[in-house]
């Protein structure tokens, strides 16, 4: 009888055309053996990320850069908004006309768990393409 753990569960997701070309480009790229590799793997890199925002503690300094679709400033502005107490400042640029690519540089300073939030609420949000953060 073969162990659990040596088992593979399929899931499937759905994607636009775009994104699906993009998968099989990087697999192509960087030499995966096939999509479900890199998905793998990006799902690891995700989860050791989420790791290291969870390890935070106490009173954290940094920076966070997040790279978003033009369409939803209004959803990141709020997001901003909202965490006014842990923002010092921040810059706004529009990167991009063709692909309408906006650019935010927040400079932030509080609890570890308020910027947990923060980093999460920005990253869930529609059509944030990135969201990183750089401890101070």
């Amino acid at each position: 009888m073969a162990s659990k753990k040596n088992v593979n569960e399929i899931i499937s997701f759905s994607s636009t055309k775009e994104l699906a070309e993009d998968i099989d480009k990087l697999t192509k790229d960087i030499g995966y053996s096939n999509r479900s590799e890199l998905i793998r793997d990006s799902i690891r890199m995700l989860k050791k990320s989420k790791l290291d925002i969870d390890k935070m503690d106490g009173m954290v300094e940094g920076v966070i850069i997040t790279l978003y679709d033009h369409s939803v400033e209004t959803e990141v502005s709020k997001v901003r908004h909202g965490n006014m107490e842990l923002i010092k400042s921040f810059m706004h640029t529009d990167f991009n006309e063709r692909t309408k690519t906006c650019c935010d540089v927040l400079f932030i300073s509080g609890q570890a768990d308020n910027i947990k939030k923060l980093l999460f609420s920005l990253g869930v949000v529609k059509n944030v393409n990135e969201v990183k953060f750089f401890v101070a």
